[in-house]
């Protein structure tokens, strides 16, 4: 199997793991058993969490299929889970890094405006909520004003237009 296609099945497990609510740590274990432990093992580790837990049980599911059906090639399956844990966090905060990226220009052209330097930004989401936290130098000013300022502008791009948005200055 090419590596494509197993980067595209750990992705596929990573995706189902993030939206059934199974941490990160949770695959990183299993591709740890998976490296260092007989399948059997892993199969009963995998059957335990699915009875214990109440957030995952899909991912903990999607985990077991997989390893049945890559019983016979331990090499592609240590790549999947590997691939599953690296791609965690990205799958998880992908909404929100498509917000920063659409924020970033918008937030430097206001900064740059006023003759402050623009030091990153981080959103978060929660629900309708996004909070959109703006690192700046140099700053003289109102914080409130500055962050009222940005608020505007992003709500006037679509993609922000139906948020809740909460800006703070740093």
């Amino acid at each position: 199997m090419s590596e494509e296609a197993l980067k595209s099945l750990g992705e596929e497990l990573a995706r189902v793991a993030v939206d059934s609510g199974m941490s990160v740590k949770q695959l990183q274990t299993i591709y740890r058993l998976i490296k260092t432990k007989p399948l059997v093992f892993v199969e009963a580790h995998l059957k335990r969490q699915l009875s214990r837990v109440d957030l995952g049980k899909a991912g903990f599911r999607k985990a077991l299929d997989i390893i049945s059906d890559y019983r016979a090639d331990r090499t592609s399956l240590e790549k999947i889970m590997m691939y599953a844990a690296m791609l965690y966090d990205y799958i998880r905060r992908k909404p929100e890094i498509d917000l920063e990226v659409t924020a970033e220009p918008i937030v430097k052209r206001i900064l740059r405006q006023h003759g402050w330097d623009y030091r990153g930004l981080k959103i978060e989401l929660s629900g309708g909520t996004c909070r959109i936290e703006v690192k700046t130098a140099r700053f003289r000013g109102s914080p409130g004003q500055l962050a009222r300022k940005i608020k505007l502008e992003l709500s006037r791009n679509e993609r922000f237009s139906k948020l809740n948005l909460n800006v703070r200055i740093k």
